[in-house]
């Protein structure tokens, strides 16, 4: 569930009902009974990303997978805000490789002009070229470029492609090492240049673990996911996650965190801001394996259970006309994941304290996305679970129930 705003009023989202992957708009998600708009697409998509520009034309963009490992994405055109839709267009046909694009992957360049993101899990792929940049200008899709010095990424982390409206491009990816790397491109994808990457907070503290033989010292361990790079009036911003591990003791316990982070570039500088920790709270979770035993099940879903405060945040940036920003993301509060943003009004410089959504019957949530409606306020649209991620069965399988919550 990648639900979106297209214009802080206009709900996007994936809907799955029956057989068929559906694309489903919601024009007044607030109203006392909404209804939602569905659009039924052909030939079983795996996943459909939508994007609104400036002039109100809406782009919906499908992938699909065929026998013999052909992928195929195809475009259709709306400005009608999802009434009725163009002939789908080819944009990407090949064999032999797996594509796969994300909810930042197609954005909206000027008026009648679209950028897709695409990149490889598998297949034969130019090394160092994972991925690929489709652009529509008059009427037509056509291949813009790859992004050299791209590392594959897993299926659980993202990349974002972000647009200016002066016609550049940013790419932010996490390198298969771990690290975020942000590239840009002043000719449509064409060509790129490496911005280099915002600075790590420092980790305090030292853990010197005692094992025997000998006594050894280990550094926390730092690993950065699941990027957001949008343009601002000042510059690119980007939004990331950091999670760390730090061993407190022998064997497989752990302590571990997750920070929101936040930084702009500076272009005047040629240099990133000096990075922001935007969550005022840290949770910190210590993670045990326990010794194997007949209930391994069990060891792991209290394993999983414990570890649900330190899982992937989906950060999400928003930007609205004014410039003021907005960052959403999830997090633990009280034993329960819950959907937070925070909001600042001088470009990043400072933020305010978080605000926390309201999830329904004491359950969890997950991927909240948001933006600022025509007049300015925050919305927000999430994915809740009745329950914990993490339900504790008699025979050790995990049970988890869905629905969907506008708040």
């Amino acid at each position: 569930m990648r639900a979106s705003f297209l214009d802080g009023e206009l709900i996007f989202w994936q809907h799955q009902d029956r057989a068929d992957v559906l694309a489903a708009f919601l024009e007044k998600p607030f109203g006392a009974r909404p209804r939602p708009r569905l659009i039924e697409l052909p030939d079983h998509p795996q996943a459909v990303t939508a994007a609104e520009d400036a002039a109100g034309q809406i782009c919906l963009v499908d992938l699909r997978y065929a026998e013999g490992g052909l992928s195929m994405i195809t475009a259709r055109v709306s400005k009608d805000r999802g009434v009725s839709w163009s002939q789908p267009q080819l944009v990407h046909r090949e064999r032999g490789a797996l594509a796969i694009f994300n909810s930042d992957s197609l954005v909206a360049g000027r008026p009648g002009e679209w950028f897709l993101l695409i990149r490889y899990r598998l297949g034969l792929a130019p090394k160092g070229q994972f991925f690929q940049v489709y652009g529509f200008q008059a009427n037509q899709w056509v291949l813009r470029g790859s992004v050299p010095g791209t590392d594959d990424l897993s299926v659980l982390d993202s990349a974002s492609l972000g647009a200016s409206n002066d016609g550049r491009l940013a790419v932010a990816f996490i390198t298969y090492a771990g690290a975020l790397r942000v590239l840009e491109s002043a000719d449509g994808g064409q060509t790129w240049v490496a911005l280099g990457a915002p600075s790590r907070l420092s980790v305090p503290g030292v853990r010197i673990p005692f094992l025997n033989p000998p006594l050894v010292s280990e550094r926390p361990r730092v690993s950065e996911h699941m990027p957001s790079v949008r343009w601002t009036p000042g510059g690119w911003a980007v939004v990331w996650e950091t999670h760390v591990r730090t061993r407190a003791g022998v064997l497989l316990t752990w302590d571990n965190y997750v920070d929101t982070l936040f930084a702009r570039y500076d272009r005047a500088a040629g240099k990133w801001t000096a990075t922001a920790r935007i969550n005022d709270r840290r949770t910190v979770i210590r993670t045990t394996m326990p010794p194997v035993s007949a209930n391994v099940m069990g060891a792991l879903e209290m394993v999983h259970r414990e570890a649900r405060g330190t899982d992937f945040r989906h950060p999400h940036l928003a930007v609205a006309p004014s410039g003021r920003l907005a960052i959403f993301w999830s997090e633990l509060r009280a034993g329960r994941i819950v959907p937070v943003a925070s909001v600042s009004n001088d470009g990043g410089a400072s933020w305010s304290r978080t605000v926390v959504f309201e999830a329904a019957g004491g359950g969890d949530s997950d991927r909240v996305r948001g933006a600022f409606d025509p007049v300015g306020n925050v919305q927000a649209v999430y994915h809740a679970w009745p329950g914990q991620t993490a339900l504790r069965a008699p025979n050790g399988v995990g049970l988890r129930a869905s629905e969907m919550l506008l708040r």
